[in-house]
């Protein structure tokens, strides 16, 4: 049987906001871990020495993140699925900065970050599904794919820096892989 433990005992953390739910969840170089909390406009953070959950707010009420990711300069990324928009949270000014997707009502849903630093997401909406580029130090959509499939709706993928591939699964079962521009 699989233990959930921390330093002082075994623990579950609810989370305050009624209904959250937390969703994709990554953790950053000091082990915390942040999530999506999916029904809210809030993403999260834990402490894991304190085991302290602080709920950070978007500056939508609509806003419903689903995904996170992480640059190497600590921003911590999500998608806003409802409202179709990209994100990033900086853990040190606070501050929260937002870019309109490029596909409109788009549905943005799995996301990755790469080793250069850039933010791929997919869009579900649209038919056939859209990966999408952003280049953060442009503040620009660097690049717009279809997923041949279709994709019916992509929901995860995670970055390989050896082949600098994304890879995905989609709801057309199907395993999708994206090679990266240099």
């Amino acid at each position: 049987m699989l233990q959930i433990t921390q330093p002082r005992g075994d623990r579950l953390l609810s989370v305050p906001t009624k209904q959250a739910r937390p969703y994709g969840i990554i953790s950053d170089p000091q082990g915390r871990p942040w999530v999506a909390l999916l029904g809210t406009n809030k993403l999260a953070s834990v402490d894991p020495e304190t085991m302290k959950l602080t709920e950070i707010d978007l500056p939508r009420m609509d806003a419903r993140p689903r995904r996170v990711a992480r640059t190497s300069d600590g921003q911590i990324w999500y998608v806003d699925y409802a409202e179709s928009y990209l994100g990033s949270y900086d853990p040190n000014t606070k501050k929260i900065r937002e870019w309109q997707t490029p596909g409109g009502r788009s549905g943005p849903y799995a996301m990755t970050a790469d080793d250069k630093n850039r933010i791929w997401f997919v869009e579900t909406i649209p038919h056939p599904n859209q990966l999408i580029g952003f280049n953060p130090a442009t503040g620009q959509f660097l690049s717009q794919s279809n997923i041949p499939s279709g994709g019916g709706s992509v929901r995860h993928m995670v970055f390989d820096p050896q082949t600098n591939t994304i890879w995905f699964g989609t709801d057309t079962q199907r395993m999708g892989r994206a090679r990266l521009p240099d």
